[in-house]
Parts: structure tokens; sequence; C-alpha cells
């Protein structure tokens, strides 16, 4: 279970705690788990702020902001020292609403579980380095406590070494996911013999909106929502910053150091071809192929990563199925070893 399901099933348990009070609290005393729900309601703000906004976040914000405004009068009394004399009808009525909204949000929360795999079982190892910085003065790892978090590489090896060399993937994922939701998909390719490089990038001089969308918490959703509602908007975005893709492709070639003899295989989704093909141009003896995800055949949610592994509840509201077999990651991995395969055994037939 990831911390984004434990932080939700928090705030769903504290909602639940603090509306079935009026069946066990003694009603000559004050009212102090009156504050319950607005505790969840912060909570849940963090959730967003950590987490970043999606359809699951915003509807467990709002039922905790809907518990907290039903619960304020509550609070003032508290507030106030009065003594609880009985609750209200209208308050119960609410509270037992406010309960069964709560257990079956409980309910669907695990029912929207996503996919899982333990990387150690699978001989896979993850090293996820939090940088500071941005492009034109370089990154530094964070170290100290309070520095904002402009970078987030992560690189995925398989715990058995290859005696002929490393042969690396380099990994931009499009603005309408994050290395989240293709993780499982990252595993697998690791697990396949290769060594990845993958990451986010949220800096000053890597801007795609305004100062407030492109904060970490903001900016999938901004693209989920121009990319769903305006296509045409959303290439024209993509192509007017393919000199942001380009430079997070080179901080990644960086953080990769491949030496020579290592083979390096650029991927990505979703219109971002045109930057793989300027980073290739001008590293044409190291990066022997470029690959986009968006031409796999059988992958429904083109653009947007493995949702139905990784993000249930956007695959459900986009009428996909969920999928917590990880099936979905391992065939667009399956896809991406075969196609660099090919292009190893072309190389060598040359």
């Amino acid at each position: 279970m990831t911390n984004q399901i434990q932080a939700e099933l928090l705030v769903l348990g504290l909602i639940l705690l603090g509306s079935s009070r009026f069946l066990f609290v003694s009603h000559t005393r004050k009212d102090s788990m009156a504050v319950v729900p607005l505790v969840g309601f912060i909570i849940s703000i963090f959730n967003i702020v950590i987490f970043g906004v999606s359809i699951r976040e915003i509807i467990i914000m709002q039922f905790s902001l809907w518990a907290t405004i039903w619960n304020f009068r509550s609070i003032l009394r508290l507030l106030s020292d009065v003594v609880v004399d009985h609750y209200e009808l209208k308050l119960v009525i609410i509270s037992v609403i406010n309960v069964i909204a709560s257990v079956s949000l409980i309910f669907a929360v695990f029912n929207f579980l996503p996919a899982s795999v333990n990387a150690s079982k699978m001989g896979v190892t993850e090293k996820i380095s939090v940088l500071h910085g941005n492009f034109k003065n370089g990154f530094s790892e964070i170290k100290e406590p309070f520095k904002v978090t402009n970078a987030k590489i992560w690189n995925f090896e398989s715990s058995v070494s290859n005696p002929s060399g490393r042969t690396i993937v380099v990994f931009v994922p499009p603005k309408t996911a994050n290395v989240e939701i293709y993780r499982i998909f990252l595993q697998k390719l690791a697990k396949n013999g290769y060594s990845v490089y993958a990451g986010d990038f949220y800096t000053s001089d890597g801007k795609w909106f305004n100062r407030f969308l492109d904060m970490p918490f903001a900016r999938r959703f901004a693209f989920l929502f121009t990319y769903l509602r305006d296509e045409e908007r959303f290439k024209e975005i993509y192509r007017a910053n393919k000199t942001v893709l380009v430079k997070e492709y080179e901080c990644l070639l960086k953080e990769a150091a491949p030496k020579e003899g290592e083979m390096v295989f650029l991927l990505s989704e979703n219109d971002a071809a045109e930057a793989m093909k300027t980073v290739w141009e001008q590293n044409e003896t190291l990066i022997k192929g470029t690959y986009d995800l968006t031409f796999i055949d059988n992958n429904p949610s083109k653009g947007l990563g493995p949702i139905e592994n990784t993000d249930p509840v956007l695959a459900w509201h986009l009428g996909l199925e969920k999928d917590r077999s990880g099936y979905i990651s391992s065939h667009l991995a399956m896809e991406v070893t075969d196609f660099i395969s090919r292009q190893i055994i072309g190389m060598d037939g040359e």
C-alpha cells in the first residue's frame, strides 16, 4: 500500500470517527471530537500538495470540507467552552450520511488500489535522487531540510550486471503523467536487463504554463485537462517548449554517464519525437535509437501512461478497465525490449 493510499485512508478514517461521535460521546461533556473532521480536511490539503491534484484527492478533499462545514457550529461551541446538552437531529442525520459516505469511500479506495510490484523480488534495485537547482546552473542533491525539490531522478537497475556493459534507456515521461505512473513499466525494463534513468523536472528555467500551474502538485492535472479538452493546444505547448524536453534528456544522460561502448536509447510518449531527434543529432555516436510509446498497438491509454495499473481512478473516469495485474506495463516493456533487440541485431549485422 502506497503512502498516498495510507494518507487518503487517514483522512477518511478521521471523518468517520468525527461523524460517528454522536454514538459514543457523552452529552455532558465538551464536544472536543468536533475538530476531528477539520483535522482531516487540513490533511487532505497537504495530500494534494504532496501527491498532486487528482480526481481521488479532489473528491476526498471536497468530502472532508463538507464534513468540516457541518461541524463548524460544534467547533465554535467547543471554543466557547459550551457543554453539549444534546446533538441536534439535523446534525445526527448529516452525521449518519457522512458515516455512510466515509465507509463507501474507504471501500472505493480499496477497490481502486493501484497495482504494485515488489522490485527486490523482481531482481531490480531503485535509486531516487532528489535534487535542487535548474538546467542553467546545474543540480545538487538535497541534504538539508526546507529546500525546494526541482528534480527527481530515478535509476532502475537489474541486480544481475551484464558483463558486456550496460544498455541504457533514458526516459522522459509525458507531462500528462510522471515517473510514478510508469514505475512498474520501468521496473519491468530493468528486469529485462536495461539500466533505466527517468526523471520529473520542475525548474525555474523549464516552465510550461505559469508559476502556479507549473508547481509539482498542479502541473500534471493542468496537462491532463489540456490534453483531454484541447489536444491542439496541448501540441502547441509541447512544440513551444521543445528546448525544455531537450534539457531534461541531457540532464538524464549526464546522470547516466554512459561509458565508451555502452548503448543508449531514448524513450518517451506523446509528442516528444522532435526533442528526442534533437538530442540524438547532438549525440549520434552515443545514442542508438529512439522510441515513442504512442505507436504501440493495444495501448488503450496512449499519451497518459499505463494508468490502468497505476492510476485506476483516472482510468475508470476515461472508461478504461483498471488492471491490478500489471499487464499493460508488461506489454509496453516487452514492446520496447523487442525494439531495442532488433536495433542491436541490426547493428551487429552491419
